[in-house]
């Protein structure tokens, strides 16, 4: 069958390579991104698979049915950029990648713990000034001493758990739903307990609307004062000026923050200009507290391979069966957990 990839990085091909010489499909990449000017390029596919950040826009959707196109197969989790009432309308079928590699999200959020709790952005500072003696005077904390209030304990947030069990960290969680795992140790919590009492609290929920600046100036404040905060989730999770206050008035101690409210917007402008200049961006670059980085979190050798076969395999299914165990509906927006 033939296959059109959109948005294809360097470390895709050769998996998508791969799967399509196993498999004997018909595979055309192209590393433009999924448009209303681009999605002609699809023509006479079966499928589309697609990784992207920028919209997914009903216009797409229209062409991919005049195509006789009827599945676009995501390469990666999140769906929050999907008009589903538009790819609903239009009949298409659209597949996610609900775990490419948890661990490679979970270990990611603790790399970042550990940034900030051994105040390694003030000691590399003080270190490029020239200022040694300084930066032998940032005393740290250890994880293990530390309460972490998980928020959504899907894939990711149960991983992220068992990895603190490891460290003897003492675990809070909130999910409508938590797991019932015997293996984890954590206590089930209120969310704003969670707030209260957490000395560090990650984020691991979808984007959906109703968790939009699900962390805001009031959660902030609810906070411990110089608690922790990291969101390698999705971007609409933090309000970015609320938690830029709170950074400067210390309320916040630091965070870690992997996906950035406003990427989408600021990626088309770099698409644009060549220029990535967000304000609040380079507010956050310039606090030694803060670890930035570019929605990178999920990106290992696993998971690149796990996203391209789990994307290839869905599309195969939907061609063959008319269903796939990875097919995300409307109504899977209102899950709570990832």
């Amino acid at each position: 069958m033939k296959i059109t990839a959109f948005g294809v990085r360097p470390d895709e091909r050769q998996h998508l390579e791969r799967w399509a010489r196993q498999h004997g499909d018909d595979l055309v990449q192209t590393s433009a991104l999924l448009t209303p000017d681009t999605v002609a390029k699809a023509a006479g596919s079966a499928g589309i698979s697609c990784f992207q950040t920028v919209p997914y826009e009903a216009a797409v959707f229209k062409t991919m049915r005049k195509l006789g196109i009827n599945a676009l197969a995501l390469r990666n989790t999140g769906v929050d950029n999907v008009d589903f009432g538009a790819a609903q309308h239009y009949c298409i079928h659209v597949t996610n990648v609900p775990a490419y590699s948890p661990n490679a999200i979970a270990e990611f959020a603790l790399t970042d713990m550990l940034y900030l709790l051994r105040q390694t952005g003030l000691v590399q500072r003080d270190l490029h000034q020239n200022h040694y003696q300084t930066a032998t005077t940032h005393i740290g904390r250890e994880l293990r001493h530390t309460k972490v209030g998980v928020i959504g304990t899907g894939r990711i947030g149960r991983t992220l758990i068992a990895i603190l069990n490891g460290i003897g960290a003492k675990v809070l969680a909130f999910d409508p739903h938590p797991p019932s795992d015997p293996h984890l140790i954590f206590e089930p919590v209120t969310f704003q307990q969670l707030l209260h009492e957490s000395d560090i609290v990650t984020l691991h929920i979808p984007g959906t609307p109703e968790n939009t600046h699900l962390i805001d100036e009031a959660a902030i404040a609810t906070m411990k004062p110089g608690a922790l905060l990291i969101n390698t989730g999705r971007p609409n999770l933090i309000d970015t000026s609320a938690m830029l206050a709170a950074l400067r008035t210390g309320q916040l101690g630091g965070v870690g923050i992997d996906t950035f409210e406003h990427e989408t917007e600021d990626l088309l402008a770099l698409a644009e200009h060549g220029r990535f200049t967000d304000p609040q961006w380079q507010a956050l670059l310039a606090m030694p507290n803060v670890i930035l980085s570019p929605h990178i979190a999920y990106y290992t050798e696993t998971a690149v391979r796990n996203m391209c076969d789990t994307a290839m395999q869905a599309l195969h299914d939907l061609a063959e069966q008319q269903t796939s165990d990875c097919e995300v509906y409307p109504a899977a927006g209102m899950r709570k957990a990832q």
